[in-house]
């Protein structure tokens, strides 16, 4: 932001995990999922964003700027944020403010006073550290010196009444939404400076960018021109979308049609086991029935019956020679009967 104070803050909580009663507090506050979204912002997208936010209640603030529109309520940066939503309180209350910063303190508890209010670093551990958190995180302070009033009324929450159920403690949306609406103000009577919330801004864009049907990404926004607009850029974004789903399509259609038939022939080698291993038997199946070779169990019958001279043959074994088998017959019956077998000679009756 040319020409103005540029407000470096956090985009990670790397440094505060380095003091776990810090992060004990915030989480019992119920304060860390907030933290933990502040990833990066940009300040052009920023002091745009309070350029353009115009408040209608003290609940209720538009926003238009670079073609977006959004509505941001207490309740929606309870949303996009995962603040709790708590009780409505204004940090300018003057008279609840110093009645917080009293019952803060012990009795017996020294600190060092300013004429705008506490030293930081005269507070105790862990105190002085969870206020300059506070002042990092949530308010969004420029400078961490001074402990204001206003701090303290989120100081004795953190202290006496962060066991209180949600809805009896002071609810930061409500908080965040008057300082956007004063950072706003004080930018448009000529102070930069005052310009805050970055990370939260970020957030409060990004869940606008989502919420369109081809959703918008953070870092096209941010590249936009002064004069750019989203409606623009989402042309370009459905046009790119759909060009790519094209392009997946055919990609898709090109690598069906041109499959080798050599690919669909031999398919069936990278079938499953199951199924390789049903295709076998049913090949082995096939050819024992067209096989002209005998069984084994066939060829050892064959054998017992042809030793026991059962006669039995094989259906596929050729039938043997009738001849011995029918000499042999014709001899038993001429002995039986004694019957002399002609031989070819004649021998002479005895006389």
């Amino acid at each position: 932001m040319p020409g103005g104070f540029i407000r470096r803050e956090p985009t990670d909580i790397v440094i505060m995990r380095e003091n776990q009663a810090v992060v004990d507090i915030f989480t019992q506050a119920q304060w860390m999922p907030f933290c933990e979204k502040l990833q990066g912002y940009d300040d052009d997208v920023a002091e745009e964003f309070l350029r353009g936010l115009k408040p209608k209640s003290d609940v209720l603030a538009m926003v238009k700027f670079r073609g977006l529109s959004l509505k941001v309520t207490p309740t929606s940066i309870s949303r996009i944020t995962e603040l709790p939503m708590g009780l409505p309180w204004n940090k300018d209350e003057r008279k609840q403010n110093q009645q917080a910063k009293k019952e803060f303190f012990p009795p017996n508890e020294e600190f060092s006073e300013d004429k705008n209010g506490v030293r930081r670093v005269s507070l105790t551990p862990p105190w002085n550290e969870v206020s300059l958190q506070i002042m990092r995180y949530i308010t969004c302070e420029g400078r961490h010196s001074i402990v204001y009033a206003y701090h303290f009324r989120l100081l004795t929450e953190l202290r006496y009444r962060v066991n209180l159920p949600v809805e009896q403690k002071l609810g930061l949306p409500y908080f965040l939404l008057q300082s956007l609406m004063e950072c706003a103000t004080k930018l448009k009577d000529g102070v930069p400076e005052q310009v805050a919330h970055h990370g939260m801004i970020k957030l409060l864009v990004e869940d606008a960018l989502h919420s369109y049907k081809v959703p918008l990404s953070w870092e096209s926004f941010r590249n936009l021109t002064r004069e750019g607009d989203v409606k623009t850029l989402l042309e370009e974004t459905r046009a790119s979308s759909g060009e790519e789903q094209e392009t997946i399509t055919k990609g898709k259609k090109d690598a069906r049609s041109s499959t080798p038939a050599a690919v669909k022939k031999d398919a069936s080698s990278s079938a499953p086991p199951t199924v390789q291993k049903e295709q076998t038997k049913e090949k082995g199946a096939k050819e024992k029935v067209d096989s002209p070779i005998q069984s084994a169990r066939e060829l050892r019958t064959k054998n017992r019956n042809d030793k026991a001279g059962a006669g039995h043959v094989s259906p596929a074994t050729p039938p043997a020679p009738a001849s011995k088998p029918k000499e042999k017959t014709t001899a038993a019956k001429q002995k039986k009967n004694k019957t002399p077998v002609p031989t070819g000679k004649v021998k002479q009756a005895p006389t």
